[in-house]
């Protein structure tokens, strides 16, 4: 038999009860303690987990036999929570966005190069099949160099997470961090580019500013030689409904799906590409769902971890994605074009 792993759940809300979910898919996986904010979650967790339940951070990270940790807490305690964790010589899961501002974030990455952690940023999302298939599509050079690309998701509105810390300004940050930083994480991934501006709308945007939230975004960034990449995100909808295209200079891929939540299995999506040959491929993925591509990335995660090897999803690819999003809000609130104040190498 496999020797168990031992990890740890910061947070036992809805997100830390799925990747409690998650973990349970991964053999090797072991639950070794949860660290909880309210009575109600920790008196949940032991009904649930049937672990060790924590309500000091500092005594939790002294667990025997836990080297990792996950944290699904509100955004704004992210970066304390883990560099905390890294302090403590723990390897951390860190669901993103890993920090509400720059400052944080830079500080997150370098007690990641004193302490030599192992982290992984949450972006699930490039675990899906039918990403890592637009993916290798891109690597192999079907369609050429990349020329421009665009994300329209359309989805039911942002659910209210523990205590509604999503509608909470100061504890979401701002909920384009929430759930756009998947696409600015993903159009990085697929471009390969470093993005020099971005220029973004959204309705109606001094509330959107003043209050954290949004209903519809539109993001666009353009990279350093001109390439350019279009996210379109609506939070006022129902069910979920994505489309996809990315255009290079020897063809091109489209692709999409639609299902009624993002939880939902069996849903069939669709990519269709055309090829410097002008050769025409269609194809049809299942999707899984959210909780097979959280478990593929934590499996990833596990698997640096016994290899003390960089994530495949780093800090860096982190900040990359929250550096989008950081110039995006400061183009909604000035009305103009923003630099992106890149620090780090595409990932």
């Amino acid at each position: 038999m496999a020797e168990k792993y031992g990890i740890g759940i910061v947070g036992y809300g809805m997100f830390g009860r799925m990747h409690a979910r998650a973990l349970s898919e991964i053999p090797e996986a072991r639950i070794t303690a949860v660290m909880v904010g309210s009575e109600q979650s920790g008196l949940l967790a032991k009904e649930e987990l049937h672990v060790p339940v924590y309500y000091d951070y500092e005594e939790f990270l002294k667990v025997e036999g836990m080297d990792s940790i996950i944290i699904t807490t509100p955004n704004s305690t992210h970066a304390e929570l883990a560099i905390r964790a890294m302090n403590a010589r723990k390897n951390v899961y860190l669901e993103k966005p890993m920090a509400t501002n720059l400052d944080d974030a830079a500080k997150i990455i370098e007690v990641h190069k004193k302490t030599d952690s192992v982290i992984q940023i949450g972006f699930e999302n490039r675990y899906s099949s039918f990403w890592s298939t637009v993916k290798s599509i891109l690597s192999r050079g079907e369609i050429g160099s990349t020329i421009s690309g665009k994300i329209e998701n359309w989805r039911f509105p942002m659910r209210s997470g523990s205590r509604g810390w999503k509608y909470d300004k100061e504890r979401v940050g701002h909920q384009l961090l929430e759930e756009a930083i998947h696409y600015t994480d993903l159009a990085n991934w697929l471009m390969g580019k470093r993005p020099l501006y971005v220029t973004s709308y959204a309705d109606d945007p001094a509330f959107t500013i003043e209050s954290g939230r949004l209903t519809n975004v539109w993001v666009l960034i353009i990279y350093e030689t001109g390439e350019r990449f279009l996210i379109l995100d609506n939070l006022n909808g129902f069910g979920i409904s994505l489309t996809m295209t990315i255009s290079g200079d020897g063809g091109t891929i489209i692709g999409g799906f639609a299902a009624d939540s993002d939880n939902s299995t069996g849903v069939n999506s669709f990519i269709k590409s055309r090829n410097k040959e002008n050769r025409t491929d269609s194809t049809n993925i299942e999707l899984k769902g959210q909780l097979s591509d959280l478990a593929a990335s934590l499996r990833s995660f596990m698997n640096a971890v016994k290899r003390h090897e960089e994530a495949e999803i780093t800090v860096y690819d982190g900040y990359n994605a929250l550096v989008i999003c950081i110039a995006a809000l400061e183009s909604i609130k000035m009305g103009c074009a923003q630099p992106v104040k890149w620090t780090y190498p595409v990932g």
